[in-house]
């Protein structure tokens, strides 16, 4: 009787399988006829709109011809015009732009996640199924938070001190598509969560894209073995790379009184050869000397205070607010932390001088960094 048992359940679960199976295709066959029937009344509607009748067909007939390239021009733009649908959003323990890391680099302790969204997938977990064999990956997003009105042909990247250069020459996400690029590590897939490491965006970051991070279509290094080898040919070193702590290119907000950005002379490499500015290898603004002080050193671990320092060691701040308020207290929103720190720009410092809970209150009912009397112990 057991075994009679036990074959029947098997076969009522073998059918819960296939039944499971023919579910999951028949709601991807109603996506996918759901996204059909959309784009066919989007172009019965277009038509609608265009038409017109025998007569005012001819009527306009004279007109046509003169603005027949105008037309072209304006169609070819909205055809152009695309939407994308998020597939997931990041979580980060920055709630504010401000301090934000422009480069994931900058700060590789610190840990982020992406939920992908189930209104995607069915089973959005499986859509991550073999990324857990790969040690880095890339995350393309969206910069929800620019709230740039317009955007310019050049910018004034930190890193550049107040000269101009082309948008598309730096990482600035003042962009004509605001679009986002990181390369991450990746600590462990959860479910249809991705742990990682290298944060440099805010929290709740739409997620375009992921991709796996492959060094040998990726790294220009690898590329250029590769066809050194094949050719037979002496492999043609790139120059060394910045260091670790020092961004790898630049990210910016606009400046209206920057100075132009001198053209490059230099005699143009070889195809194999990788090369960057010399402002990216060599930049006029230096690292910064990070200090705390008692109070703070008390409140932070190392892994935070390391955090801290990573960040303010590349000065956070816009190329405006280093130019006009020089030497002015800066505060900043991490974790659960309100860090306050004030640079020094003649001796390339800053000090850390308190770090306060972001919602904890002091005797006078203030929240603790907005208190007066705490801030003129400074």
């Amino acid at each position: 009787m057991c075994e009679v048992v036990a074959e029947s359940m098997a076969s009522l679960q073998e059918q819960l399988a296939v039944a499971r199976s023919e579910i999951s295709n028949l709601r991807q066959q109603l996506k996918s006829l759901t996204f059909s029937s959309q784009k066919e009344l989007k172009r019965i509607e277009s038509l609608l709109t265009s038409w017109k009748c025998g007569n005012c067909q001819g009527a306009s007939h004279s007109n046509s011809s003169n603005q027949a390239s105008s037309n072209d021009e304006q169609n070819e733009t909205e055809s152009h015009n695309i939407e994308l649908q998020p597939i997931g959003v990041i979580s980060s323990d920055f709630s504010q732009k401000r301090a934000v890391p422009r480069q994931s680099v900058i700060c590789v302790q610190m840990q982020g996640k992406v939920t992908i969204n189930n209104t995607v997938f069915t089973n959005p977990e499986h859509s991550l199924e073999g990324l857990d064999g790969f040690s880095h990956m890339w995350i393309l997003y969206h910069f929800h938070r620019n709230d740039s009105n317009h955007v310019k042909a050049k910018v004034s990247p930190p890193r550049l001190d107040g000269a101009r250069t082309g948008v598309f020459s730096t990482r600035s996400p003042h962009r004509p598509c605001p679009i986002g690029l990181s390369l991450v590590h990746i600590n462990r897939i959860q479910g249809r969560c991705i742990y990682f490491s290298g944060v440099d965006m805010v929290d709740g970051t739409p997620v375009l894209d992921l991709k796996p991070y492959i060094p040998y279509y990726d790294n220009p290094i690898y590329l250029m073995r590769t066809s050194a080898t094949n050719a037979g040919a002496a492999l043609v070193e790139s120059p060394p790379p910045p260091d670790q702590g020092v961004r790898e290119a630049p990210d910016g907000e606009e400046c209206e009184e920057a100075s132009p950005l001198p053209l490059n002379t230099d005699t143009p490499s070889p195809p194999h050869v990788v090369r960057v500015p010399s402002w990216i290898t060599d930049p006029p603004v230096s690292q910064l000397n990070v200090t705390f002080s008692e109070q703070a050193e008390e409140k932070l671990n190392c892994t935070t205070r390391e955090i801290v320092a990573s960040i303010l060691r590349e000065d956070p701040r816009s190329v405006y607010l280093r130019e006009r308020y020089g030497n002015q207290f800066y505060t900043f929103l991490i974790q659960d932390l309100h860090v306050s720190c004030k640079f020094d720009n003649a001796l390339h410092s800053v000090n850390v001088y308190r770090i306060a809970e972001a919602d904890r209150k002091c005797s006078c009912g203030v929240l603790e960094w907005q208190c007066n009397e705490h801030n003129s112990l400074v």
